[in-house]
C-alpha cells in the first residue's frame, strides 16, 4: 500500500488540519455567543470518524492503525483541553463544557478527563474501531476472488461472477 510514514502523508496532514480547523471554528462560534444548536455542527468527531474509516482501509498494519488513532486524537485533545481551559479560566460557558458533553462533572474533572482520556482510552477506542472496519474489509476482499486450479497455462483465479 503506502510505505510513507503516517505523519508525512498528505492525507494525514489534511485530516489533522481539518480537525484543528473544525475545533477552532467551534471555539470561535461558541465564544461569539452562537447557540450550541448551531455550534455543534462544527464537529471534530465527524472528521475523526471519517479519518478512522479512511485509515482503517489504507494502512498496512495494526501498528500503523494504532499510530493513526493517536494522530487523529491528539489535535482533538489539544483543542478540547485548551477550550476547556478557557472556559475554566474565564468562567464563560462554552459548548465544550455543555451538560451533554461534561456529563454533569466539574470543569476540573472534565478537563483532566479529556487530558487523560485523550492519551489513553480515546485513541485505543478509535484503534478498536479501525480494527473492526479493517477486519470487515478483509472479509469482503477475500470474497472478491475465487481461486481456481491452474491448468494448461490458464489463470490462477478469477473475479467472482466471471467464471
Amino acid at each position: 500500500m503506502n510505505s510513507t510514514p503516517l505523519l508525512q502523508r498528505r492525507s494525514m496532514k489534511l485530516f489533522i488540519a481539518a480537525i484543528i480547523t473544525l475545533g477552532v471554528i467551534r471555539f470561535v462560534l461558541t465564544v461569539a455567543g452562537l447557540p450550541d444548536s448551531i455550534v455543534k455542527f462544527s464537529s471534530m468527531t465527524v472528521a475523526i470518524m471519517v479519518g478512522t474509516i479512511y485509515f482503517a482501509l489504507t494502512t498496512d498494519s495494526h501498528k500503523e492503525r494504532l499510530k493513526a488513532s493517536y494522530l487523529l486524537l491528539i489535535p482533538y485533545m489539544i483543542i478540547e483541553v485548551a477550550a476547556l481551559g478557557y472556559t475554566w479560566a474565564s468562567g464563560q460557558q462554552t459548548i465544550f463544557h455543555a451538560n451533554e458533553y461534561s456529563l454533569g462533572t466539574t470543569i476540573a474533572v472534565h478537563t483532566l478527563g479529556h487530558l487523560a482520556g485523550g492519551l489513553t482510552w480515546e485513541p485505543l477506542f478509535v484503534f478498536l474501531l479501525m480494527e473492526i472496519v479493517w477486519g470487515i474489509s478483509r472479509i469482503f476482499r477475500r470474497r472478491e476472488t475465487i481461486p481456481l486450479p491452474t491448468g494448461e497455462g490458464g489463470p490462477k483465479g478469477r473475479v467472482r461472477g466471471t467464471e
